[in-house]
């Protein structure tokens, strides 16, 4: 590689190597959930009542294939303890597939050290060591045949290419994260359509074994049918925009984002195959990555592991496009923040920044894929709307912006200074009123339970809250839940409607909606503030009752100030739009 000087190379190659089997040492002794729960009980019960008459049962709810590895790892049982044994199945596909990315990458650079630099990255790659070393997961082993099968495909061998994809989909239902990828060289008649059949022959032949068992044929062959239903949720901590919607939508949600995915994804293949441009082996890593990056982030249902064959083809593709070099460290931070959640009891909310690393990374990719085929900008019948809509999302989020603000202790800090009450009010001394009104402003925010507020009493022991304060204050804090994924999920539009202007070379026209989105704004605080004039709001000689513990947390100069501080949230952040959208955009 002429970027690369050999010597230094060959230090690095040794070192990412080195680390490579130092950390699986190191995270093999680990166990998690799905190991004890789940993966050594499979084992056990191969183990103890014999292979073929477990092969019969449905005693696993994964795919054939893989009891099939781990009926193999029960002979070392006498010399390799079960925990080794599962986790040494994926550690071997990892070997696997850094040898295909060895081969991938010596098609394009037939000398010098960047075939084993590619290698040495995906096997010391964070997410990778994690998924099968202390995860113990199968995703390196349908990923490893995703890498031959590109592998193949570069080499202009279709059959054992769509034999690969027939394998990896037989392992695990994500084999079919390939399959846009594929559509779009058989459109481009670089793979015939009638290999396609070899995905379900090679699932067939896969199940036969324990068919030939005594287990049901339609059992065997339905269990990805079966696996689609076990978890009712609409993400699993993916990094993708799910993450940010309410669970209480999935019933409609669900099947919307998968009729959603098919149609972009049908449109992604119909252009991609389309365009002018010779597809050639720089371009077919580009559209390879794309489709097994795009599949999860537009479907729901995603699991947090489930990027896992992007963050692999992202190290190919940044060999080929070095300008992409920080795509696979993108992937690798979105994969990471979402596993560890599992692994290590991470926070979440790491996960939306790990979604905001995932959308930028793909936003990448898909921008480069655009500039390489030459197309023109976005139709004005996509960009115009898509524009209206980020006018119509910019009130939304300051909004959001605004009453997230007030709810915070700073803002009630300021409030109660700026209100010049008395010190000791209410059988209260002012410094206890704070403390409570912040703890009440964080529960709203929170997903604490409400007997956090039931420890707060007078002297005489007390509570300073009454049932109905409470209730009131769980009233408070829904509508404030609704208002925040409002606030998230208009946050996160916006996001990727800028990333889409990006794409679509229509920039122009989202500075546009965002101007028009700050005028919105303005009009939104003027008739805000009409309403709240007309409701005595700013009314200093209107009474309120003050009978509520309520009301005296939160006394008339709290609505006072929110009020003020919203309108002038809205009005003011508006103008700023309408100034900042102003700036006349860059060359592409």
């Amino acid at each position: 590689m002429n970027l690369i000087k050999e010597k230094p190379a060959k230090i690095l190659i040794t070192l990412l190597f080195l680390l490579a089997v130092i950390f699986r040492i190191i995270c093999i002794p680990h166990t998690n959930y799905d190991m004890t729960a789940h993966n050594v009980p499979w084992y056990m019960t191969l183990y103890q009542d014999g292979i073929v008459k477990s092969m019969a049962t449905e005693f696993a709810n994964y795919s054939p294939p893989y009891t099939y590895f781990l009926a193999l790892a029960t002979f070392t049982h006498d010399f390799i303890p079960p925990l080794t044994a599962i986790k040494l199945i994926p550690i071997f596909f990892d070997v696997l597939g850094s040898f295909f990315v060895y081969r991938i990458i010596k098609l394009k650079f037939a000398q010098g050290p960047a075939p084993l630099l590619a290698a040495s990255i995906y096997l010391a790659a964070p997410t990778v060591i994690l998924n099968s070393a202390s995860w113990g997961q199968a995703d390196s082993l349908y990923t490893a045949f995703f890498l031959a099968c590109l592998y193949f495909i570069l080499t202009k061998r279709p059959f054992p290419a769509m034999l690969c994809v027939g394998i990896a989909f037989a392992i695990k239902a994500q084999g079919t994260f390939f399959l846009p990828f594929l559509a779009i060289l058989a459109i481009r008649k670089k793979i015939p359509w009638s290999y396609f059949a070899m995905m379900p022959f090679a699932y067939i032949i896969a199940i036969l074994p324990v068919v030939l068992a005594g287990r049901p044929f339609l059992e065997a062959l339905l269990i990805y049918k079966k696996q689609s239903v076990t978890y009712s949720v609409i993400s699993m901590y993916a990094p993708n925009a799910y993450l940010l919607i309410p669970n209480e939508w999935y019933s409609w949600l669900a099947p919307a984002g998968i009729i959603g995915t098919v149609i972009l994804l049908a449109y992604w293949i119909n252009s991609t195959a389309k365009s002018g441009i010779e597809f050639d082996d720089k371009h077919i890593v580009l559209i390879a990555l794309i489709s097994v990056a795009l599949a999860p982030f537009l479907l729901p249902k995603m699991h947090d592991r489930y990027f896992y064959p992007a963050d692999v083809l992202s190290i190919v593709l940044a060999f080929y496009w070095p300008s992409l070099w920080f795509v696979p460290l993108l992937y690798q931070f979105a994969s990471a923040s979402a596993v560890s959640i599992f692994l290590f009891h991470t926070d979440p909310s790491y996960v939306v920044i790990g979604f905001l690393c995932n959308a930028i990374a793909l936003a990448a990719v898909l921008r480069t894929q655009w500039l390489a085929e030459n197309r023109a900008e976005m139709k004005r019948q996509v960009s115009a709307p898509l524009s209206l809509l980020t006018a119509i999302l910019i009130p939304v989020i300051l909004l959001g912006f605004s009453i997230n603000l007030i709810l915070t202790p700073a803002f009630i800090r300021v409030q109660y200074a700026a209100s010049h009450t008395s010190a000791r009010q209410y059988s209260l001394e002012k410094s206890e009123r704070f403390q409570l009104a912040s703890v009440i402003t964080e529960y709203l925010k929170s997903e604490k339970k409400s007997q956090i507020l039931r420890k707060f009493s007078y002297a005489d022991g007390s509570p300073v809250l009454s049932e109905a304060d409470i209730i009131a204050v769980d009233g408070a804090k829904a509508t404030t839940g609704k208002i925040f994924k409002a606030w998230h999920m208009s946050l996160t539009a916006v996001l990727i409607l800028g990333l889409l202007a990006w794409i679509g070379d229509w920039l122009p026209k989202f500075r546009r909606g965002a101007k028009q989105g700050g005028w919105l704004a303005i009009i939104s605080a003027v008739i805000l503030g009409a309403a709240l004039i007309h409701f005595n709001v700013f009314d200093p000689t209107t009474h309120y009752p003050e009978s509520s513990a309520l009301t005296m947390l939160f006394p008339k100069s709290f609505l006072f100030f929110s009020s003020l501080f919203t309108l002038l949230a809205l009005g003011g952040g508006g103008f700023l739009f309408t100034r900042i959208s102003l700036i006349p955009p860059h060359a592409n």
